[in-house]
């Protein structure tokens, strides 16, 4: 009798495991992932999650990306730091508020890890995954992540991603090759989480494995340049490595001696840090080679988002705009230098400094003059115009209140002044629109293009807006088929409008467009791929056409998995 009742027991018991596993989550299940010298793919779906975590959400501006202080604060301070974290079933942190929150038993039965299936819809919000990867030998394997939204990996203490921007999570977003030891190796995971869907891909392959989707993969900016029979790609440069620091937003300029320039914010610590400096790089040869870089800028403050232009004079005018982003308490948790170097900022010196920059060199950039301020600012900087005018549409101030600047100097960049602003539709909002560029048609017509993103991104598509008569009046901004951002325009020798831009969606790339109307119509049909990337942390790019009529664009983004971002460049041509 008291066999059978156990019997029917085990069997209620049984099934009700068996239902629960059934669905997207279960719990009950251990953390470790075995893997031997044979796999092939494994999908790491068992771990220890602790959540959700507060986060605060700063939206972007024109000034720096949106982000959230989860995403920088490190809560596992009292258990080892995110960087020896000492982490089992059961582990405790214990929150300001006096919440306690517990690493527990975190199982998906699908490769995606749904945090929603954990903590709900709660956004802003931050949590952790930690699981243990158990080999027989030491071995060389390649993670494949992917995280919604911003995020970071630690294998055994070390830093092995860094992602800093939102976005959905595709499976192979971040490649890192590593080297697993004997015995257990911990893995660590942070998530941060700013609305929609939040969760992770993970990964393992082989060296076998890792081969085979590298041979699956399309080199998109050659393949699919020649099949559309558009353009054709020459070659692929890196123009600069600072070794561990970060490189981004650069711009280029060819001058009359056919000498190549590049400037963008480089020696940095992260994309948002104190230290960034404006750096320059030289080419003499059509970019095949490059220069050490030198330094024009080193403020006080973060010198970000470079444009560099010559005159007819032979003046150089650099742009470029300060920032106090990484003057926040949560970034200084992790960055304690941060907050000493913050700590010398006196009032003064932060009222002196903080703003947007124009400075000119009249000697090929062996020296600088003073700095002098502009209202506004955009990525890539001013123009000159065919009637000597230099013209800087930017994103500015008018009575306090942002709006699409349009700045003048008629003396060679000494000088500014506010002739307009570009409107935009009633039912739009001026907070989306940012980093605008602007060419001059041979004609006297311009074509400013902006960076438009709103919160649902799928529906950042530039903006764009003509003036004829010389920037005095513009009209109203109109979309565009162009998704990415920011813009960079030239007008080619055959006068067709060429646009460049980076589209921080899968597929990750800088790509091209032309318009041989005047920016009337673009040929989003034959849109060009001049290079793809591994993530999101990419973009800013701009051209100059060569003398022999192929075009250089310039960028910035990660070259290799593991490293920091760089400049880099793609030589290409277009068929006519």
């Amino acid at each position: 009798m008291n066999f059978s009742k156990n019997k029917r027991s085990y069997f209620f018991i049984s099934a009700f495991f068996a239902l629960l596993s059934m669905s997207g989550f279960t719990q009950g299940k251990d953390y470790i992932t075995e893997i031997d010298q044979n796999f092939n793919t494994i999908d790491v779906i068992n771990w220890l999650s602790a959540g959700p975590f507060p986060s605060v959400y700063y939206p972007g501006n024109e000034k720096h990306e949106s982000m959230r202080n989860g995403y920088a604060i490190d809560f596992l301070q009292e258990v080892g730091g995110e960087t020896g974290a000492q982490i089992q079933h059961g582990t405790n942190l214990y929150l300001p508020s006096g919440k306690v929150l517990e690493f527990k038993p975190a199982n998906w039965d699908r490769a995606y890890l749904d945090l929603p299936d954990l903590y709900g819809d709660e956004a802003p919000a931050c949590a952790y995954l930690y699981a243990e990867i158990k080999c027989k030998k030491k071995q060389e394997v390649f993670f494949h992540v992917g995280i919604n939204d911003a995020g970071k990996v630690w294998l055994n203490g070390k830093q092995i991603i860094s992602h800093p921007l939102d976005g959905p999570a595709e499976k192979s977003d971040e490649i890192v090759k590593v080297d697993l030891k004997k015995g257990v190796n911990q893995l660590l995971v942070k998530i941060d989480q700013a609305g929609g869907e939040w969760g992770a891909y993970f990964q393992i392959y082989s060296r076998n494995a890792q081969e085979q989707y590298l041979n699956s993969k399309v080199d998109h900016g050659k393949s699919l340049s020649d099949q559309n029979g558009v353009a054709t790609l020459v070659s692929h440069h890196i123009l600069c490595k600072e070794e561990n620091r970060y490189i981004g937003w650069p711009t280029i300029c060819k001058t009359r001696e056919g000498e190549l320039l590049v400037v963008f914010s480089g020696d940095r610590d992260q994309h948002v840090c104190p230290f960034g400096i404006t750096q320059m790089v030289r080419s003499i040869d059509n970019g095949e080679t490059w220069s050490d870089p030198e330094t024009i800028n080193n403020t006080p403050l973060d010198d970000r988002d470079a444009g560099i232009i010559q005159i007819k004079d032979g003046t150089l005018v650099v742009s470029w705009f300060t920032s106090l982003a990484f003057d926040r308490e949560s970034f200084y948790i992790n960055n304690p230098s941060w907050k000493r170097h913050a700590a010398k900022l006196g009032p003064e010196t932060r009222e002196r400094w903080l703003g947007n920059w124009i400075r000119r060199s009249t000697d090929n950039g062996r020296t600088w003059e003073e700095p002098v301020k502009q209202n506004g600012t955009a990525p890539h900087g001013p123009i000159e115009l065919n009637d000597g005018r230099l013209l800087y549409v930017g994103t500015g101030k008018l009575k306090g209140e942002k709006v699409n600047s349009v700045e003048e100097s008629k003396d060679g960049g000494k000088s500014w002044q506010l002739i307009a602003t570009i409107p935009i539709p009633e039912d739009e909002d001026i907070g989306h629109y940012h980093e605008p560029h602007v060419a001059e048609l041979p004609d006297g017509k311009l074509v400013a293009q902006i960076r438009y993103q709103p919160e649902t991104k799928r529906l950042s598509f530039m903006r764009q807006s003509e003036s004829h008569d010389g920037g005095q009046t513009w009209t109203v901004t109109h979309e565009t088929p162009l998704w990415g951002y920011p813009p960079h325009l030239i007008v080619l020798d055959n006068g067709w409008l060429l646009s460049v831009y980076g589209v921080r969606r899968k597929p990750y790339s800088e790509r091209a467009c032309i318009s041989k109307d005047g920016g009337l119509t673009w040929d989003i049909e034959n849109e060009i791929i001049l290079k793809d990337a591994m993530n999101s942390d990419l973009g800013y790019p701009a051209s100059v056409q060569l003398d022999d009529g192929s075009i250089f664009t310039v960028y910035y983004q990660i070259d290799k998995a593991g490293e920091k971002t760089c400049m880099m460049g793609t030589k290409w041509r277009l068929k006519e």
